[in-house]
């Protein structure tokens, strides 16, 4: 039984550098939320036609990646990465009064941010030095 035990608390430390399985969210009103301790994690979400819908991701460690896409009207996508050599890419389309906001501490990190969504918000801070981060509002 001891085996168990140890195998089960083996499997959750290993997959704390995995892949998070891709989401696609078409519900309005949803949430998604992923939450990556360690090194080498990658989060893809997306959430099309999700009305007031929001994703929040934190990724905490080194090289770690986050793809999110988001079409809809007033949804937000909150995204953390904390350590060095992360990177992000995030898009909002077709949607009306939503946010992005992005947040990176640490070094070497980068964030691409495009957002075709009419009154809407970007808001990128990052910490610490090597950063760069392109953001794009049309």
């Amino acid at each position: 039984m001891k085996f168990f035990n140890v195998a089960a608390l083996a499997a959750l430390v290993v997959s704390g550098s995995a892949l998070a399985f891709p989401f696609h969210q078409a519900d309005e009103n949803s949430q998604l939320k992923i939450y990556q301790n360690g090194s080498a994690n990658h989060a893809l979400a997306l959430q099309s036609n999700a009305m007031d819908s929001k994703t929040d991701i934190k990724q905490l460690g080194a090289n770690n990646g986050a793809d999110v896409g988001q079409g809809s009207d007033d949804s937000s996508i909150d995204l953390l990465q904390s350590g060095y050599a992360n990177n992000a890419t995030l898009d909002q389309w077709n949607g009306e009064d939503s946010k992005i906001d992005v947040r990176q501490y640490g070094s070497g990190n980068g964030a691409r941010v495009d957002q075709t969504a009419s009154g809407s918000t970007v808001e990128v801070q990052q910490v610490g030095y090597g950063n760069n981060a392109s953001a794009f509002q049309y």
